[in-house]
């Protein structure tokens, strides 16, 4: 009896080990997505990168993407920039005291923006140093958001406050902040009840949502009332705004698209299950046709396609697999499933093109700016992928800010008659080798006296 009883203590402590050194095998092993996994779906590896974290058990808490940076907070106020094409590090910075609550940062051209504890922080986006740093009034309820001249904030008690950015930028100088953060504040606008979504700039108003199941819009300089839309329950997901629309949804399973000018309804979808999540509009390449397509994904799960024109379904049924969004191209739309694997859907149906086991990479980065996906793990790994050859992002929002690309010249006159052959099959005649080509020569004489004639002319 003892022998059996050793044996079996023997026989444990084997299989143990065994499965520890199967653990350590695992955790050498190469995490970031194989070529030979990503290149059968005519996919690449654009960059990988590692954000800065705070020990072992700081996670990421937060990331936010826009056409030039990935911007990385973490549990701890660590706050890291990267470039959106290169995985580069611009920089890292501290905020707050390492265990305040934070939440979502924002950029615009210049900086980038976070709220952390009672505390809104802003960052040089080129240099990462502070640039100024406001105590909020009241507890936050959302990240914060802002255009050129102002910076908004909701809190908990239904309040949406406004603050001058070039005010709040001088005092900093003069280093009378955060001792007089209230002279900063334009205005306050109080609800109901608790801001649920960071307000929304658009043009001259300023779009906002609270619990009391209202949609409010106001002035952005004196925060009057442009127009309050009602719904049969709180408003369950964060806005969006896109091409002159505003897209909500309420805890009444309905989702509306209304005129972000007027709030008059264009059209609405019922769901059939709650909304929580942020729609996401990406314009995309439908039977050789461009149209804004809505990824809106309920609560429990799945995603449904809708036509921002119209509000039909553009699929036939949802693709109940999916969880998160995570991108979108012309010829996929990604997500991820229940356990974490990334799916590749086709646009047109809706049907699984392929599966990604990344299940790994547990923190979704939602990225409807451009066509690159991004996915990040909580020890802060983060890995971009592309498609084969895209040297260039597709701009989904702001098509206007690609950079203009420049054409390269190679040295050579450019003639497009060089080389021609005529009817006869000979070279045509001011091609042919041999020739003076004097004439041809920019500046010729013939040339500018042309020029002259056809000025006076237009002059006359």
């Amino acid at each position: 009896m003892r022998r059996m009883v050793t044996l079996l203590l023997l026989l444990t402590l084997l299989s143990a080990n065994g499965a520890t050194v199967k653990a350590q095998s695992l955790l050498k092993e190469n995490p970031l997505p194989s070529s030979r996994l990503l290149n059968r779906y005519g996919l690449e590896l654009g960059w990988w990168a590692q954000a800065t974290v705070r020990g072992n058990r700081d996670k990421i808490a937060h990331v936010a993407v826009d056409e030039r940076s990935v911007a990385v907070l973490t549990n701890s106020g660590l706050l890291s920039l990267f470039d959106a094409e290169t995985g580069q590090k611009m920089w890292t910075s501290s905020l707050g005291r390492g265990d305040q609550a934070a939440l979502k940062p924002v950029m615009n051209d210049k900086l980038v923006m976070a709220v952390v504890g009672l505390n809104l922080y802003a960052m040089d986006r080129a240099t990462g140093r502070i640039a100024w740093e406001l105590d909020l009034p009241r507890m936050p309820s959302t990240g914060p958001s802002a255009d050129d001249n102002q910076v908004y904030v909701g809190t908990l008690d239904g309040s949406v406050y406004a603050f001058d950015l070039r005010k709040i930028r001088e005092l900093y100088l003069e280093r009378l902040l955060p001792d007089y953060s209230l002279s900063t504040r334009v205005w306050r606008y109080k609800a109901g009840e608790k801001i649920t979504s960071p307000p929304v700039p658009s043009g001259r108003a300023v779009l906002f949502a609270s619990l009391d199941a209202s949609l409010y819009a106001v002035t952005a300089t004196s925060r009057k009332l442009l127009y309050q839309f009602e719904t049969d329950a709180p408003v369950s997901a964060p806005l969006v705004q896109h091409k002159g629309n505003v897209y909500l949804a309420s805890q009444d399973f309905n989702f509306y698209c209304l005129n972000a000018a007027n709030g008059q309804v264009r059209w609405s979808f019922l769901s059939g299950l709650q909304i929580r999540k942020s729609p996401h509009v990406i314009e995309t390449r439908i039977d050789d046709e461009l149209m804004d397509i809505v990824y809106i994904l309920p609560e429990l799960g799945g995603i449904n396609a809708v036509i921002a024109r119209n509000g039909r379904e553009l699929w036939t049924e949802p693709q109940l697999r999916a969880q998160d969004f995570l991108a979108a191209t012309d010829n996929n739309v990604f997500v991820t499933d229940q356990i974490g694997n990334v799916l590749l859907l086709s646009p047109r149906t809706g049907s699984v093109n392929g599966v990604l086991p990344l299940v790994s990479y547990n923190r979704p980065i939602q990225n409807d700016r451009t066509d690159r996906v991004f996915l990040s793990r909580e020890d802060g790994l983060m890995v971009m992928i592309r498609e084969e050859g895209k040297t260039f992002p597709t701009y989904h929002q702001f098509p206007e800010r690609r950079p203009i690309l420049p054409q390269l010249y190679d040295g050579q006159p450019v003639n497009p008659a060089e080389g021609a052959e005529g009817e006869d099959g000979q070279m045509d005649q001011q091609d042919q080798p041999g020739q003076d080509k004097s004439s041809d020569t920019p500046g010729d004489k013939n040339d500018v006296d042309n020029f002259l004639k056809q000025f006076d002319f237009f002059n006359k």
